[in-house]
C-alpha cells in the first residue's frame, strides 16, 4: 500500500462536524475541528486542533473551550469557519454569529446548534509531531437541541443523519 494511500486511512472514520470557540479577555476565536469521545465517567472528550491557530493560542491561555457540534443546517457555517484564519478577522463578527454565554466556562456558545459542550482541559499533547495538538478535556456542562440532527464529515463529505441515528 502506497503512503498516499495510508493519508487516506483518517478520512475514513465519520465525525461530528464541530466548532471549537474559545475566549481570554476580550479576545475570542473558533475554528472547524474534529472532536470525539474518549470517556463517559467522567465525561471526556478529546480535541485535534492547529497549533497555527489563532484558537489554539486562546486554549493554551485559559485551558477551556467549547464544542459546538454543528446541526445539519448549518453546513454553510462550517465552510465559512474553515475558509479564514483566527488572526486575520473575528470570525465571529464577520460572519455574524449570534452566541450566547456559557455557563462554566467563558467561551461563547454558538447558537443554532445540535450540542453545545463547555470544556476544561485535562491534559494535552502538542510538542510531538505533526501540527495538531491534542486536549483531553472534561465535559462540564452541555446543551442539547432535539430537534435538530447533527452534521456528519466523512471521506472529505458532509453528511445528514437519518432518524433512526437520532438519539
Amino acid at each position: 500500500m502506497s503512503e498516499q494511500a495510508l493519508t487516506e486511512a483518517p478520512l475514513q472514520l465519520p465525525c461530528s462536524v464541530v466548532i471549537i470557540s474559545s475566549k481570554y479577555d476580550n479576545s475570542q476565536g473558533a475554528m472547524t475541528a474534529t472532536a470525539m469521545y474518549v470517556s463517559q465517567t467522567p465525561p471526556l472528550l478529546v480535541v485535534s486542533i492547529s497549533k497555527t491557530s489563532a484558537t489554539h493560542q486562546l486554549i493554551e491561555k485559559t485551558k477551556e473551550f467549547a464544542v459546538n457540534v454543528l446541526a445539519d443546517t448549518q453546513l454553510e457555517l462550517s465552510k465559512r469557519f474553515g475558509s479564514v484564519h483566527g488572526y486575520e478577522v473575528d470570525k465571529f463578527q464577520e460572519f455574524g454569529i449570534s452566541t450566547e454565554s456559557a455557563s462554566k466556562i467563558e467561551a461563547p456558545l454558538i447558537l443554532g446548534c445540535f450540542s453545545n459542550l463547555e470544556c476544561q482541559v485535562k491534559n494535552s499533547l502538542w510538542e510531538g509531531e505533526g501540527n495538531y495538538a491534542i486536549y483531553v478535556a472534561e465535559v462540564l456542562a452541555f446543551k442539547l437541541n432535539e430537534e435538530l440532527k447533527p452534521l456528519v464529515w466523512l471521506n472529505n463529505q458532509y453528511f445528514k443523519v437519518g432518524a433512526r441515528c437520532r438519539i
